[in-house]
């Protein structure tokens, strides 16, 4: 009997050690930012995305509509429910990893970036998205929105596409006309999900 139940414990040991040496297989990347095991991050069945809006962008009024216009692009585009506004929140507007997704309109900025118009910042526990944070450069650039072009500013509705799509989970791209080419000129405008956008966004919802 101590021999059979020896034997059943070393073998409960070995089926233990087996199932922790098991290897998860890396995904495509699809575009997507991947965690350590080459797993893409996304918010996965915790759709749609909860976004709240920091008092230091609600007072643009030209925010707003931007954003809800990018939102709309990406939700007629895949044909789901991706994003909700929750509501406008106060507090510090420097991002911080709380628990909660919020837009800010910053009037600092690193003095190292002042190329970059917006930062995206995903926080993820295995492939699960549970916080993303998007921050506007309002210190170094001047924004635009609707439909006349100002040669000196950037589209706002363009930039939240973009922006948008990292909190999504997609990375930079290089291909022209994608929403995420890494870079977005001033005075122009980029307001369609392209196909290439849109077969990566299926990779995960």
């Amino acid at each position: 009997m101590k021999l059979f139940i020896t034997l059943m414990i070393s073998s409960i040991a070995l089926l233990s050690l087996n199932a922790c040496s098991l290897k998860v297989k890396p995904e495509e990347s699809c575009n997507f930012v991947r965690n350590s095991l080459q797993q893409r991050v996304s918010w996965n069945a915790t759709l749609p995305i909860n976004i709240y809006i920091h008092e230091s962008f609600s007072r643009e009024k030209e925010a707003v509509p931007a954003l809800t216009a990018a939102i709309k692009t990406w939700e007629t585009a895949l044909g789901k429910h991706l994003f909700t506004i929750a509501g406008v929140i106060g507090g510090s507007p420097v991002p911080s990893r709380d628990g909660v997704s919020i837009i800010y309109y910053m009037n600092t900025w690193e003095a190292d970036k002042p190329s970059e118009q917006a930062r995206t910042t995903i926080y993820w526990k295995g492939d699960q998205i549970v916080e993303g944070d998007i921050r506007v450069n309002d210190k170094d650039f001047n924004f635009f929105s609707g439909d006349s072009l100002v040669a000196s500013s950037v589209d706002l509705e363009s930039l939240f596409l973009h922006e948008l799509g990292h909190l999504l989970g997609l990375s930079h791209n290089d291909l022209s006309g994608s929403v995420m080419a890494e870079r977005l000129a001033s005075g122009y405008k980029r307001r369609e999900v392209n196909s290439t956008d849109l077969a990566s966004l299926k990779c995960e919802y």
